[in-house]
């Protein structure tokens, strides 16, 4: 009875099985359900992702019989909850599949009919709809679904202004809007908010979450900064304001120095893969080197084009049609470029300025080599007055004073001893003498302790001529990959040269009893750089000295940086082997450099000028996916929701869109607007669905609790950036000019854009409200609501601070009725209420000599300020 009475739901739901009915109830139970063992896994002998692959079916013969459920095998299954395996379908699945194969199991094929499972890389087709708000009724229509009404006015403009410039509207701008009578009020809006210089900050920041943008990386030693990577970030702001077409941002931070036309507009563009991320010498160089590629690849094609072709780094893609050729097609690609910098200054001051500082890094890197060396044979000479210092700290951890040592080694000795925990097995005896009253049994056992170290700085002397012998002897000339990385790094001779040459090393315990004393500014023995200068005299401590005055002086003489864009360029091209489950050091076949074969027609693309750049940048900008894609995005970062929910995967296990017809329509629109960013986003806003309230609707809310089908808008909280700016503008301190060098967070009034963005220091504010990760490209903002987003209204410096700002700006008015008047238009852009005109005046007139400034940390912290219907 309840198969038949989900039968019967079915048909009501189905007026007929076509298309949308299959790619809304049938597909989506496959991917979810079963498509984990029956795509490339094929269990049983059985694929699931194709009508044809479901016709031949597996060991046990045809899946289904097209027209008839009864007889078809994966409808008894699953009826007999044989499959799949856990929790059976729910009975209203089972219908939709029953339905399908009753109505002769279309199976729509992908918009090109040749690209297998990616219903998305299909050429774009005309709709069959002339406008958003036609598409979105339809969709509305077909689940009966009412679309809201339009919001206020007020509300429209503060939306607008948030969603265009990252900005909330002034209180001068919404009495002019709020008093327009004109018809055309709105589109004139509009279009000032698309021509502020403020659009492209907001915008920008949209694409540096996908770009990864981070102006540090970790070298394996240290975080460094990259000196210019905010001119990446200027570049991307400036391509926005432009509305540069899409197609040519694509191609520019691909390969923009080998555009044609105005190179110097694109080739800020590079900084894309200049400003890395780069692995340098965190792993060896073969893991690094394809670390890095992987990084490259997944940006381009999450990002660009919304397909996870990483996933086919050690296997074929278990779901979308991606073999690992593929990947080592792409992968050559970023094998034959290396990083580079592009000066932005004459030839003349770039060769002046590289000249003299050549000079001040071999100057230092002598005065360390110097400094190495004297601390290097003190740690040798200290090691022979173990016997003697070993003594005196047992002397001085019983309270004992000594004299005739060097104080810092001897407080070296005497903090390592304390290390109960770290009982070393050289040091047991003198540990078990130490812990009586004699001390000649403490002397006896330091001098054995002495011996020993002596005896093993020996065997490390001659391991260590024998390890240089045979390094050099087995070292095999480099293979011709020796390519440039940032900060002057090489991909290969600056990590671990002759690494993979096995080599003799000292024991386990005398090699950890060597480091504790001998490597390192930590080690007991070896005095650090900056304090082996106090044991030099006479001819070392003059030549020290020489050196330094003239380094002092050759770096007050060097002029600051030429400016320069982080970039890459070719290198010497090559095919990539295949690197077998994703080891970079177990090679399978080569791959000629190309594209990915399910979008080049079944026949994978070959690149052969240079290293592909250009050419991956042409293919990849004027793929159909691609506007896909980039429609999708704008309408995510519009509606806080993309109409295909998964933005960087497109693919077969990202989700469908609920209106297919809308994605065509926009991606449509875009490409026939000549990829105009600011066109789509104006046809967008203008739209009554872009228009409408964000009230709740009962009716509605049981058919599309999601709003799947955008019959409402989404509220949305502020992100972080928007967030901190809005606080800044509301208060007046905000400081509106527009690119320019990074700045550190704490302290600056500029928009949050500029601020400088570590890789690995991320800014703990900016964490707390859900700011990405910069080490890989994030498809969407998380929304987080936790108590600590509360407490830092509360208790954030930078809250108080400019609550306090704020309410300087309202004691010069001359009541408090103008005061709350119009801290309320400057925070939410609207008259109090009677109500909360006599709470605020209550409460002003009770708290005392902070009132006012605590009334402004109270609307600045509320949910209104941080919320936009």
């Amino acid at each position: 009875m309840r198969l038949l009475a989900a039968l019967s739901l079915a048909g009501c739901l189905y007026a007929a099985s076509g298309p949308e009915s299959f790619e809304q109830k049938v597909r989506p139970v496959l991917v979810k359900r079963c498509y984990a063992c029956h795509t490339a896994m094929k269990a049983a002998g059985l694929r699931l992702d194709s009508r044809a692959a479901i016709l031949v079916g597996g060991k046990s013969g045809p899946a289904i019989v097209p027209g008839n459920a009864e007889k078809s095998l994966l409808i008894q299954v699953i009826r007999a909850h044989k499959m799949p395996p856990g929790a059976p379908l729910d009975p209203s699945e089972i219908a939709s599949i029953e339905t399908w194969v009753s109505d002769g199991a279309q199976w729509p094929d992908a918009p090109s009919g040749k690209s297998g499972d990616l219903w998305s890389a299909g050429p774009l087709r005309k709709p069959n709809v002339s406008s958003i708000d036609q598409a979105v009724e339809k969709g509305l229509r077909a689940k009966g679904l009412t679309a809201n009404a339009k919001a206020d006015k007020r509300t429209l403009l503060r939306r607008m202004s948030f969603d265009l410039t990252g900005l909330p509207s002034t209180t001068q701008e919404m009495g002019a809007f709020l008093t327009d009578p004109s018809p055309r009020a709105l589109e004139t809006v509009v279009d000032r908010l698309l021509a502020s210089p403020h659009f492209g900050e907001r915008w920008a920041r949209h694409w540096l979450d996908v770009a990864r943008f981070g102006e540090d990386d970790f070298t394996g030693t240290a975080v460094k900064p990259y000196p210019n990577a905010w001119r990446y970030r200027d570049w991307v702001v400036v391509a926005f304001n432009q509305d540069m077409p899409y197609d040519k941002f694509l191609q520019a931070q691909i390969a923009g120095d080998q555009m044609e036309g105005a190179r110097d507009q694109y080739l800020g563009g590079l900084g894309l893969f200049g400003v890395g991320p780069w692995y340098f010498g965190i792993s060896q160089p073969s893991q690094a080197r394809a670390d890095e590629r992987h990084d490259r690849i997944d940006v381009v094609t999450r990002g660009m084009l919304g397909l996870t072709v990483a996933c086919a780094r050690c296997h074929d893609h278990k779901y979308d049609p991606i073999p690992t050729k593929d990947y080592y097609a792409l992968s050559g690609i970023f094998a034959s470029v290396q990083y580079k910098e592009y000066p932005l200054a004459p030839a003349d001051e770039v060769a002046k300025w590289t000249g003299a500082n050549q000079e001040v890094e071999a100057l230092g890197a002598k005065i360390n080599k110097f400094l190495d060396q004297q601390s290097d044979q003190l740690a040798e000479i200290f090691s022979t007055r173990v016997a003697d210092y070993l003594p005196a700290a047992w002397k001085k951890m019983r309270g004992v004073k000594v004299d005739g040592f060097d104080e810092e080694l001897l407080n070296r000795w005497v903090a390592y001893l304390k290390k109960t925990e770290d009982n070393h097995p050289y040091l047991q005896q003198w540990r078990a003498a130490a812990s009586g009253d004699d001390e000649n049994e403490v002397r006896r056992q330091s001098v054995l302790v002495e011996s020993q170290i002596t005896a093993i700085v020996t065997e490390k002397k001659k391991l260590d001529e024998e390890n240089r012998e045979f390094v050099a002897k087995n070292k095999k000339p480099k293979p011709g990959r020796d390519y440039i990385l940032p900060f002057g790094y090489r991909s290969e001779s600056d990590f671990n040269p002759g690494a993979e040459i096995p080599t003799k090393s000292l024991e386990r315990d005398k090699y950890v009893w060597y480091n504790w004393l001998f490597s390192g500014d930590k080690a007991i023995l070896r005095p650090s750089r900056d304090k082996v200068e106090r044991f030099l005299g006479g001819e070392w401590k003059t030549h020290l000295d020489d050196m330094r005055a003239s380094l002092k002086m050759k770096k007050e003489s060097l002029p600051p940086q030429y400016a320069y864009l982080h970039g890459i360029e070719d290198f010497q091209p090559v095919d990539m082997q295949v690197n077998l489950r994703g080891n970079p050091d177990a090679l399978g076949e080569p791959v000629a450099r190309g594209f990915l074969t399910a979008l080049s027609n079944g026949d994978r693309q070959r690149f052969t000028q240079g290293s592909g750049r250009l050419e991956l940048a042409k293919t990849v900008s004027a793929h159909p996916l691609a506007r896909r894609v980039m429609a999708n995005r704008i309408w995510l970062y519009l509606f806080g929701a993309g109409v295909v929910s998964t933005p960087s995967n497109l693919g077969v296990m990202g989700e469908r869109p609920a209106n297919p017809e809308l994605l065509e329509y926009l991606a449509w629109k875009f490409e026939h607007n000549g990829l105009s960013v600011k066109q789509l986003i104006r046809e967008i806003v203008l739209s009554k669905t872009y228009q409408s309230s964000t009230d709740g609707d009962a009716t509605n809310e049981a058919k599309d609790p999601d709003n799947r089908l955008f019959w409402r808008a989404n509220r949305k909280r502020l992100d972080a950036e928007s967030l901190r700016d809005a606080i800044l503008m509301t208060s007046g301190a905000l400081d509106l000019k527009v690119g320019g060098e990074s700045q550190p967070l704490k302290g600056s009034m500029r928009r949050t854009l500029y601020a400088r963005l570590g890789r690995f220091e991320q800014d703990a504010t900016m964490a707390l409200f859900d700011f990405p990760n910069a080490s890989v490209s994030n498809e969407q903002r998380v929304v987080t609501n936790v108590p600590l987003q509360k407490l830092f209204f509360l208790n954030s410096a930078f809250v108080l601070d400019q609550a306090k700002t704020f309410a300087a700006l309202l004691k010069p008015l001359e009541s408090p009725a103008a005061q709350i008047q119009n801290a309320y238009q400057r925070a939410y852009g609207r008259s109090p209420s009677p109500n909360e005109i006599a709470l605020a005046k209550q409460f002003l007139n009770s708290a005392g000599s902070q009132a006012l400034e605590q009334y402004a940390q109270v609307l600045l912290g509320s949910n209104e300020f941080a919320f936009v219907d």
